[in-house]
């Protein structure tokens, strides 16, 4: 039976911050009397926490001359008016009232030049100013900012830039505190990994020896693994063969999984929305398997064996039985979650993780990780899928394919975890 939650929402919520856009510029600058044209821009969204790092600045700007940055929160209705009575190449494009970031400064530069920048730090004022115009923010809120600068030769003896638009958005998740749309939070600690059953069927595999592992930091993972609809709206393509929006997406090479995670970041990044040295990635075999126990020390999170009712795979084994899957993968969500949140981790596709395969050694071990390329014909993938008996699912399996590999049975789902450095 469906297991209906409201993974569906969190993951809806985590495509469209994927889809966001960066801050946007509007209106035309002005073009000075020596030809200069001032740009303005910012390096991401502003955050409600003035915590983003958000720096506004304003380039090609005449050298050596007095300028600012002020802003407006209400656009509605305006119409972008002719500087300097009608007069001036620049247009008033933010609707009062406004407010200035700042006192005036120099742009630098050489007289003559188109060389004079201005840098504003929004979180700076911002909390230096906690009664300026729109402040405290909530998200969504909006921001339109404009550079007036002096252009003595000009009409009006002065300019304007373009204009841009800022929308501010939620804080940055803090590790260990506070949650990600879309994902469970996974606290650092230490766990048994791997697994001494015996070698004869079903059983066997490269999981032994068993080890303890520390994960020395906290982090998130995605609650299901990344969907088709997530996928096409981030990369623009959909190569799966079980066609379906809320289904994994299958057939993708673990460097396709990788792009798509570096795609994410660069989104959520230009938004301030990744935590100082956090990156969205595959996970690391063992992030994979400690999140996938959750706590348990059994076969599989739901205990010492895997049935119908708990994930889309193949066969139970050894106690045999009726197949579990239907003809195609399952939409996410379908079968109850583990402790910490995370649907599909046994079954309906295999998942990429950041590791190539390689013997485990006895011994306690702090976050491993074992990169490309030592060999990428041995990529991990971990978890099983649908077309795998039970034994191929549990938590500690190990199987591995080729990096470059698209297989119809394998998908991935990302974590936002720190940066690791091969």
């Amino acid at each position: 039976m469906k297991h209906v939650t409201s993974a569906a929402l969190a993951f809806a919520t985590l495509t469209s911050l994927a889809g966001a856009q960066n801050p946007q510029p509007y209106c035309s600058a002005g073009i000075t009397s020596n030809l200069c044209t001032a740009q303005l821009s910012a390096n991401r969204q502003p955050n409600v926490a003035n915590s983003a790092a958000c720096v506004i600045t304003v380039g090609g700007v005449p050298g050596n001359r007095q300028g600012l940055v002020f802003y407006g929160i209400d656009n509605s209705g305006f119409t972008p008016s002719v500087w300097a009575g009608g007069l001036s190449s620049s247009y008033l494009c933010v609707k009062a009232p406004i407010q200035r970031l700042g006192a005036t400064q120099n742009s630098g530069g050489a007289l003559g030049q188109c060389n004079g920048s201005y840098v504003i730090n929004w979180d700076a004022f911002q909390n230096a100013n906690p009664t300026a115009l729109g402040n405290p923010w909530n998200p969504g809120d909006s921001v339109f900012a404009q550079s007036w600068y002096r252009d003595p030769s000009a009409p009006g003896a002065s300019n304007l830039s373009n204009a841009l638009e800022l929308t501010l958005t939620p804080p940055f998740p803090i590790p260990c505190v506070s949650s990600a749309p879309g994902m469970a939070a996974i606290p650092s600690g230490t766990f048994i990994m791997g697994s001494d059953l015996p070698y004869p069927f079903p059983y066997g595999n490269g999981s032994i020896p068993t080890h303890a592992v520390t994960i020395s930091y906290c982090f998130w993972m995605g609650v299901t693994e990344v969907t088709q609809a997530q996928y096409s709206a981030l990369m623009a393509t959909n190569p799966s063969t079980y066609v379906a929006p809320d289904h994994p997406v299958e057939r993708v090479s673990v460097f396709e999984a990788a792009q798509y995670c570096a795609n994410l970041t660069t989104q959520h990044s230009a938004l301030g929305l990744l935590p100082p040295g956090y990156q969205y990635r595959l996970p690391t075999e063992a992030e994979w398997e400690y999140a996938c126990r959750a706590g348990t020390t059994t076969e599989y999170n739901v205990g010492p064996e895997l049935t119908c009712a708990d994930a889309c795979f193949d066969i139970p084994l050894p106690s045999g039985g009726s197949f579990c899957n239907g003809p195609t993968t399952e939409p996410v969500a379908t079968f109850p979650p583990n402790a910490w949140g995370l649907y599909d981790m046994h079954g309906n596709v295999s998942e990429w993780c950041l590791d190539v395969y390689w013997p485990y050694v006895p011994g306690a071990v702090t976050d491993p990780y074992t990169p490309l390329p030592l060999n990428p014909q041995y990529q991990v993938h971990r978890g099983g899928s649908r077309a795998e008996d039970s034994p191929s699912c549990r938590s500690d399996y190990r199987n591995y394919g080729s990096a470059l590999n698209a297989n119809i049975g394998i998908g991935f789902r990302v974590v936002l975890a720190p940066i690791l450095v091969p």
